[in-house]
């Protein structure tokens, strides 16, 4: 295939799928444009280390992808420290980068942005000092910097492990992990969690690290609250039961001055959303996805996704995924046939069937529960940009504003820069919980562009034609 007749194509987001995705086209011949906010491919879960490690370590799946992409130049093209500033019809797309403002436009387009933490309300989480584990994590890869000296980390998910053995190897005092989830719920899933060898040794692996740096596991606990003056310096922790709703009889203190607490992951919407692509309601945090077909193709023809932004399941199944979405477009532009593309797609399938297995079971363990929903009392912030509290959001629930549109009109809820993305994932689940209105009836949040802040300055720069050629 010549230069002249090579589509184009474009990846959004350079994590695990969207790396894969780009080495899958280049291997078959095909040259690709990566962009990423990021100075580094990798995105959050490989994100490339601010510090090298004193004793070198074996490459993890991270560098060993970035290690792929840097022998594949002449095909793969990674724009770093650019923002995706919106998606318009056609598949068109709007860039802010170091040298400017710009408009891409792609043939097929993948979308593979990742996901973020869901953070439930509750009284203190605006204190400085209360942030998410992957904040925390960001901040120990990107800067080398500790977010603090007495960590406590709070919510669900083997996460939480990874992120506490990074900072007791940091030197940071992690004083335990306050994990919801009960014995008893591991227990009725075990069967799951069993059926696939690698993760399961990876789980013991992360377990028995854990036992031998000293961190207390506080199963079955939750945090209630956070307090302090000025800071975060000190939290309140209860028993919790099955719904995850706290005793708060027997809560107890716990001296801290940083606390990461994250209750799983939503998936970014933002773009397929903008791109108008179907999105199905699930039952995980933040509710949406993108409807996506067996090679990750969404209803918008042209337009693909994979990774956590399609539906939060880890990095071994986003790489499997980019894979999926790469053999899938390779097949659609001819440069290989549909046969080859279900030969090689078959060992991916067939290895996401055991990984499937495996993620329901974890998936069953982290629903969130309506526990999370009576956390926050009548003057906690649900939405931190309008600085809107959950008495109002109450009121505007019994006279009728039962559905996320309705609740923005109501009350502003959503309307701030970051869109929803903190408050809406919650206000659904208030909204579910109360019996008002089902997950699937309230709605997904809809987003505008700018979908990052942008200045002026950006805005009255070079912008490059909207048909500029971006291939390599």
């Amino acid at each position: 295939m010549s230069s002249d007749s090579a589509p184009r194509l474009v990846i959004i987001g350079a994590g695990p799928a969207g790396m894969t995705a780009a080495i899958t086209l280049a291997e078959q011949g095909l040259p690709v444009t990566l962009v990423d906010q990021n100075p580094r491919p990798g995105g959050q879960i490989y994100r490339f280390p601010a510090v090298p490690p004193m004793v070198p370590r074996p490459p993890d799946r991270g560098a060993l992808l970035r290690k792929r992409l840097l022998e594949l130049p002449d095909r793969i093209t990674v724009l770093a420290n650019h923002d995706v500033v919106g998606c318009f019809p056609n598949r068109r797309l709007t860039v802010c980068g170091p040298e400017g403002f710009r408009m891409l436009e792609a043939d097929h387009l993948i979308l593979a942005p990742g996901a973020y933490e869901y953070v439930p309300p509750f009284p203190g989480w605006t204190l400085p000092g209360v942030m998410t584990p992957g904040a925390a994590q960001q901040l120990l890869k990107s800067q080398g910097v500790i977010p603090g000296r007495r960590i406590l980390l709070a919510g669900t998910g083997p996460f939480l492990l990874v992120v506490a053995l990074a900072l007791y190897g940091a030197g940071v005092e992690v004083v335990g992990i306050c994990e919801t989830l009960r014995r008893r719920d591991v227990f009725w899933n075990l069967p799951g969690l069993l059926t696939d060898g690698d993760l399961r040794r990876q789980g013991f692996g992360l377990l028995k690290r854990i036992r031998q740096a000293g961190i207390p596991l506080l199963i079955g606990q939750i945090v209630t609250r956070a307090e302090g003056s000025e800071r975060l310096e000190r939290v309140l922790v209860a028993p919790c039961d099955g719904d995850w709703i706290p005793d708060h009889g027997r809560a107890r203190p716990i001296a801290v001055d940083s606390l990461c607490v994250g209750y799983g992951f939503v998936p970014r919407l933002g773009l397929a959303q903008q791109a108008g692509c179907q999105l199905i309601c699930g039952d995980q945090p933040g509710g949406w996805i993108p409807q996506v077909d067996a090679w990750g193709q969404t209803t918008v023809p042209g337009v693909w996704a994979a990774g956590d932004g399609a539906g939060v399941a880890g990095s071994l199944v986003a790489e499997l995924a980019g894979r999926l979405v790469g053999l899938g477009i390779a097949a659609n532009c001819g440069a290989i046939t549909a046969p080859q593309a279900e030969q090689l797609a078959d060992p991916v399938r067939r290895r996401l069937t055991r990984l499937g297995r495996f993620r329901r079971a974890v998936d069953a363990l982290g629903r969130l529960r309506p526990g999370l929903s009576t956390l926050a009392d009548e003057q906690t912030l649900v939405c931190r940009c309008e600085e809107i509290r959950r008495h109002e959001i109450d009121t505007a629930v019994s006279t009728g504003s039962v559905t996320l549109r309705s609740l923005k009109v109501a009350t502003r809820l959503g309307m701030g820069p970051c869109q929803g993305r903190m408050c809406q994932p919650a206000a659904a689940r208030r909204l579910a919980d109360l019996g008002s209105c089902p997950l699937e009836r309230s709605g997904p949040p809809t987003f505008r562009p700018p979908l990052v802040p942008v200045t002026l300055g950006d805005l009255a720069g070079t912008v490059a034609a909207a048909g500029e050629d971006t291939r390599p």
